[in-house]
């Protein structure tokens, strides 16, 4: 672990606390007598400095190679791997966060600085809190309480598009708006991936870990598995409400091609008589050869009156119409 690599420390007793950043990794074995030592660090470089803190060399190689969610319990520790979701200028993104646990030892590992654990760090400088009074195990439990919450802020910034959207799709459909649809529906499948993993590395720590638990934390572990199981049902709902307008758009979309296609037929079915009216006076009888050949040509107001008896076709088709509720 190099020095780009910041080290954040807390360790702390009920009634102690010591908030420090580390220059070195080696300085953390200064606090190991505090009952808690919670160790934050940014960037995934040199990770050796894990074995030298107990944890397994299996971790190290874990961390390097594996970049989804998984779960490993060993004897005396435990790695969990998961993602923190963050909002983007073009959508969502993911971030590798490994937590591991080991006697009274917690360390959070993630790929860059920020991270979602400033309600826990408020938590431990209260003298009062409960995280303060308890032990590592509850810290771990409240880490990864942390991350599966910061998903709902997103769930509900989807939730107002989704809303806003539902307002957009009865009044317009362009190509823009079906893009903010499926991006929607991207972001929804995004999050399902991110966080459904985490019910099975939940459940193999309760099942394979409950020795390094104490009751509040075993506790705690199933309130996560409640919580994460709130959080997809929330995703489920944003992705069925996304599913909902896109076939709504579809329905607008063909809604609006059948009323074109219904005043097309109207306009077509206006003009076959008009057509067949004019098409009857263009066969160029000459009226001289014989009186039975469109004497109405040589009528002094002959077009004025064929003139009329089109419009009044065409107005008495559009009263028809009307009266039928075809327009």
């Amino acid at each position: 672990m190099n020095q780009k690599s910041r080290i954040k420390l807390f360790a702390y007793s009920p009634l102690k606390l010591v908030e420090k950043t580390l220059k070195s990794p080696e300085e953390i074995k200064e606090y190991a007598d505090y009952p808690v030592v919670w160790v934050n660090v940014n960037g995934m470089e040199g990770l050796e400095v894990l074995e030298e803190l107990g944890f397994s060399g299996f971790f190290v190689r874990v961390l390097r190679r594996f970049r989804g969610s998984k779960a490993i319990v060993l004897q005396d520790q435990i790695l969990l791997m998961a993602h923190q979701v963050y909002r983007v200028e073009r959508g969502l993104k993911k971030e590798k966060t490994a937590f591991l646990l080991k006697g009274n030892l917690v360390v959070t590992i993630q790929e860059r600085p920020g991270d979602v654990f400033n309600r826990i760090r408020e938590k431990i400088r209260n003298e009062g809190s409960v995280l303060r009074n308890s032990g590592p195990d509850y810290l771990f439990c409240a880490l990864l309480d942390a991350t599966v919450e910061n998903y709902v802020p997103i769930i509900e910034e989807i939730s107002t598009s989704v809303e806003r959207l539902e307002d957009m799709v009865l009044k317009r459909t362009d190509r823009e708006l079906l893009r903010h649809i499926q991006s929607i529906r991207r972001q929804t499948f995004f999050l399902r991936r991110a966080i459904f993993p985490l019910l099975e590395s939940f459940r193999k720590i309760r099942v394979e870990g409950s020795a390094l638990f104490g009751e509040n934390a075993k506790i705690y572990l199933e309130d996560l598995s409640s919580h994460v199981l709130e959080v997809l049902d929330l995703i489920e709902s944003q992705r069925d409400m996304a599913d909902g307008l896109l076939d709504i758009y579809y329905s607008s979309i063909s809604l609006r091609t059948n009323e074109i296609m219904g005043i097309l037929t109207v306009v077509s079915t206006i003009f076959i008589p008009l057509t067949f009216i004019t098409g009857l006076y263009g066969m160029n009888f000459n009226p001289e050869a014989s009186p039975y050949n469109m004497p109405e040509l040589n009528w002094y107001y002959g077009y004025p009156a064929v003139l009329l008896l089109m419009l009044a076709i065409a107005v008495g088709m559009l009263v028809y119409f009307r009266r039928k509720g075809w327009i």
